[in-house]
C-alpha cells in the first residue's frame, strides 16, 4: 500500500464556454493548476471533458505543463463537433483530446444537457478537488458549471474558483493534502483500469 503522497489524485475541471480574454485565462490558468499540483503532489491527474471555452484552455495548460489528463466527452467526436461554433477550436481541441492519457465518451447515447450533465457527474464521482472558472451567477442548466460547483460544494470536494471576469481566484472549500485519493487506486495503471473497465461496461 502506498502513502497518501504517492497516489495519483484527480483535479476535475469544468468552466464557461464564453471567455472574454483567452490569454488573461490562459496565464491565470497556468498559475492555479501549478498551485493545485502543490497541493495535490507531482502525481496529479487532470480529469474533464473538452467543450469549447475553458475546457481548451485547461486541456492545452496541462499539455504545457507536462501533466496527464483523462477526457471525458459528453458524446462521440463526430457528434460533439457539431458544439463548437469555431472550426479552429476544434481542431485545437482534438489534437488536445489526441495526447490526453485516456479518452472515453459517457455512456448512454443521451444529448445536450443530458449527456453533459452525467460528464459532470462522473467528474464529481472521482475529483479529489476541482477548478473552476465560472461568473459567480445561479446555474443556468442541468450539467452547467453553476450546477457543478454547487453539487462540489454539496459533497465537500476542495473547489477553487477563477472568476471569469478578474480571473482572480478563490476557495470556495480548501483542500486536505493529507486526505487518501477517492478513487481508492495507489497507482495510475489501477485507476486506468478500473476506468477502462467501468466505461467497457456502460458503453
Amino acid at each position: 500500500m502506498s502513502n497518501t503522497a504517492d497516489q495519483p489524485k484527480l483535479l476535475g475541471f469544468t468552466g464557461q464556454h464564453d471567455v472574454p480574454d483567452p490569454e488573461g485565462l490562459r496565464l491565470a490558468m497556468r498559475r492555479e493548476v501549478v498551485a493545485m499540483r502543490d497541493l495535490l503532489g507531482k502525481r496529479m491527474i487532470a480529469i474533464t471533458s473538452a467543450a469549447a471555452g475553458a475546457d481548451g484552455v485547461f486541456l492545452k495548460t496541462c499539455v504545457e505543463l507536462r501533466i496527464p489528463a483523462i477526457v471525458i466527452l459528453p458524446y462521440p467526436e463526430e457528434r460533439f463537433a457539431n458544439d463548437y461554433e469555431d472550426a479552429e477550436e476544434w481542431a485545437m481541441t482534438r489534437r488536445l483530446c489526441g495526447v490526453a492519457l485516456a479518452k472515453y465518451v459517457a455512456p448512454g447515447g443521451h444529448e445536450a444537457p443530458e449527456a453533459c450533465q452525467l460528464v459532470s457527474r462522473l467528474l464529481l464521482e472521482w475529483a479529489d478537488a476541482f477548478l473552476f472558472v465560472w461568473n459567480g451567477e445561479p446555474q443556468e442548466g442541468a450539467g452547467c458549471t453553476g450546477e457543478t460547483v454547487e453539487e462540489a460544494r454539496d459533497l465537500g470536494i476542495p473547489s477553487r474558483i477563477i472568476d471569469v471576469a478578474s480571473y482572480a481566484a478563490k476557495w470556495e472549500i480548501p483542500p486536505d493534502p493529507s486526505r487518501k485519493a477517492r478513487h481508492g487506486f495507489d497507482t495510475r495503471a489501477d485507476l486506468l483500469d478500473f476506468l477502462d473497465a467501468r466505461f467497457s461496461e456502460q458503453g
